[in-house]
């Protein structure tokens, strides 16, 4: 069996030579169709000058906005590592209206606003048949306790 080593074989050597030439001699065709006049005679069988400009401005504008525009957004868009919105979604957890800064707060907004089980059933339109049914009422899904981020820093590093 062979040793791998990172320099090319005859093979990919043959092939690497054969693609530089194909890419060159497209190459300098592609300069020779930017920049000869149209009075040759072929002008009916090539595309328009425009595209000569027009194809290598969008590749670069769309490796642009690929490589740096796009991950800029993404990076501007995510929270800071040591941001409560990076572990819960504020929008979700709390009521409008009601802000916090650290998790005790949320426990205690969260503890004070879980309602209370009503064992009542409650009648509802329905929207399907437009009558009366009796809804089924479920006891509410108990609150997650959460933990305070400097209350497990302190346990996990001291």
């Amino acid at each position: 069996m062979p040793e791998h080593s990172p320099a090319p074989t005859p093979h990919r050597a043959i092939y690497g030579f054969a693609f530089y030439i194909l890419f060159t001699v497209l190459f300098f065709v592609y300069v020779a169709w930017a920049f000869l006049p149209v009075e040759l005679g072929m002008h009916s069988y090539l595309p328009d000058k425009y595209f000569a400009v027009f194809v290598p401005v969008l590749i670069m504008v769309c490796a642009f906005f690929a490589v740096i525009i796009y991950p800029a957004i993404n990076l501007s868009l995510t929270p800071d590592i040591d941001s409560i919105a990076s572990v819960a979604d504020l929008k979700l957890v709390l009521p409008k209206g009601s802000e916090f800064t650290s998790w005790s707060q949320l426990q205690s907004q969260c503890s004070a606003a879980t309602p209370k089980p009503n064992r009542s059933p409650t009648t509802t339109l329905c929207n399907l048949c437009k009558t009366e049914h009796v809804a089924k009422t479920r006891l509410p899904i108990p609150p997650l306790r959460f933990l305070d981020l400097q209350e497990v820093n302190a346990t996990y590093y001291n």
